[in-house]
């Protein structure tokens, strides 16, 4: 590909949207071709024919919300909101439960369509989008099992039909645990995911001896947690269960609630149990798909170097000692600079391997640095590159603190490069270090043509060359520049925020804590 090309991709959110049509197609199918669907008389569709389509746009919102939240630093309230909307619709399907066995059926057949349609179409979901889907379909379902134990309660006297249902419908099992007895009630269900007989006895101490060893101690404490008025009674956690007659290891989601007395006391919890198993599978796969891809990332890196290094110093060598014409040394010094470029690409791609195959993404090294050194040099350095455009540099206060020089002096790089590919010609980038707090913030500003507000979901994203005014990159070409600096900022336990107007330009703005402390250190 021509490095001055642009590559896009667009947002795994967008494609989504793009794809509502085929899992709609896929899911109304599935639905009318389930042999295990209940043959009640229906309609020429499906129950929830008219449900499903919104509540998919919810899932993909919720998606999309829990991506800016990241990018915030953490949940806020627009992605709570979007949260939200998914469980007012499960609660409008369920109450379209003139038959809850289908009701159900069909909100599982939502999942296996979605992640049907993201293979055929080739959307490689990561490992935090499919726990965020999974885990919204998974909050629809507990939703519907809610809304339907609570609609079915008042039609129904027997509260073991109830139960029974409620299992063979979707997969739910419950259970009840009175803190004060110690008494355990787990329905056929509940039972059959721990591998437990129809006529075995429950008790607390049968159900911790289902618990997988290494999720035991972690289990205990979160239901020590959920008994206490502090926690507000929740109960919420996924662990593995050993099979007690069978042996079968499974992955369950776990969701209860605690209720007290009116001194405060803990007196029953009540919840429900879905195997996970599939999808903990499915995400244990992906994890290992990122790590091959990793460890061939690096080889491949390494393969690359070797001849990049041989033609580095070719061309060096030549250049000083070559004696050459002016326009050998001019063809000598593109050599040179297509080297560079190339081993700035591989850079490039190691730091988006690191960045999605990491538990904290790209790893940093903080030691006692000036930032207003580091943001000097790498902008003199980028002044040499472009003469043409005035870079200038304010500071303001100290610039002491922790922080990994190479790291830093990359991500000022990729925003002062980002901003010169997009200022107005003529016009200059200006770069200011301020202090805030215990934060410093480097704001890069540059006049041009403003960012549309619907790119700006995707303005972070890797393999997306950012865009002004229809105008594309015309820098490193592989649209890594503002997803890599995005991820050092993260690495710092900072952030980096944009602001776009064509009034006032465009301004992106990186804060980083003085105390330069790694995630996950």
């Amino acid at each position: 590909m021509d490095d001055d090309g642009p590559f896009v991709e667009t947002s795994i959110t967008a494609r989504l949207r793009s794809c509502k049509g085929d899992v709609m197609d896929r899911w109304a199918r599935r639905v009318l071709e389930d042999p295990r669907a209940a043959r009640a008389p229906r309609p020429a569709g499906p129950l929830l024919a008219r449900e499903v389509p919104e509540l998919f746009d919810d899932l993909v919102e919720v998606l999309s919300a829990s991506r800016r939240a990241e990018q915030r630093g953490g949940e806020d309230a627009e992605l709570r909101c979007a949260h939200a909307r998914v469980e007012e619709h499960a609660r409008r399907c369920a109450a379209q439960g003139s038959c809850i066995a289908a009701a159900l059926r069909e909100l599982s057949h939502l999942r296996a369509a979605l992640i049907e349609v993201c293979v055929e179409q080739g959307i490689s979901l990561g490992v935090s989008e499919a726990q965020v889907i999974h885990a919204a379909v998974d909050a629809s379902m507990w939703t519907s099992a809610l809304e339907i134990e609570a609609a079915t309660r008042a039609a129904l006297e027997d509260s073991g039909a109830l139960l029974r249902l409620a299992t063979r419908a979707g997969g739910v099992g419950v259970w009840d645990y009175d803190t004060v007895t110690g008494k355990l009630r787990w329905d056929e269900r509940s039972r059959e995911v721990a591998g437990l007989d129809p006529a075995s006895e429950v008790r607390y101490d049968v159900f911790l001896a289902a618990i997988h060893p290494d999720d035991r101690e972690r289990v205990q404490e979160a239901v020590r947690r959920s008994q206490t008025l502090e926690s507000g009674g929740e109960y919420s956690i996924e662990y593995r269960l050993v099979g007690l007659c069978n042996g079968v290891e499974r992955w369950v989601a776990v969701q209860g609630r605690t209720f007290f007395d009116a001194e405060g006391r803990s007196v029953r919890m009540i919840g429900t149990v879905i195997d996970v198993t599939e999808r903990k599978r499915a995400e244990a796969a992906r994890r290992e798909e990122l790590v091959r891809r990793g460890r061939f990332m690096a080889a491949f890196s390494h393969y690359l170097r070797t001849p990049l290094t041989s033609i580095t110093l070719a061309s060096r060598m030549l250049t000083h000692h070559g004696n050459l014409t002016p326009r050998q040394a001019r063809n000598a010094e593109r050599i040179a600079a297509s080297a560079r470029r190339m081993a700035r690409t591989i850079d490039d791609l190691l730091d988006l391997t690191r960045s999605r195959c990491g538990a904290n993404g790209i790893p940093i090294a903080p030691r006692p640095e000036d930032l207003h050194a580091l943001c000097k040099s790498a902008i003199d350095e980028l002044r040499a590159a472009h003469p043409g455009v005035p870079i200038r540099l304010d500071v303001e206060g100290s610039g002491a603190g922790l922080w990994d020089a190479e790291r830093v002096a990359q991500m000022v790089t990729n925003l002062v490069q980002n901003a010169v590919d997009h200022a107005d010609p003529g016009s200059a980038v200006g770069v200011t270090v301020r202090p805030r707090g215990g934060d410093l913030l480097i704001e890069v500003h540059n006049d041009g043509p403003s960012i549309a507000p619907e790119l700006m979901e995707t303005l972070f994203d890797p393999f997306h060359p950012a865009t002004a005014g229809g105008r594309t990159s015309t820098g490193r070409g592989l649209g890594l520049g503002l997803f890599i600096a995005q991820q050092i900022a993260k690495a710092h336990r900072g952030e980096i925020a944009v602001e776009s107007t064509a009034a006032r330009g465009t301004t992106f703005t990186a804060r980083l804590p003085r105390t330069g402390e790694a995630v996950g250190s």
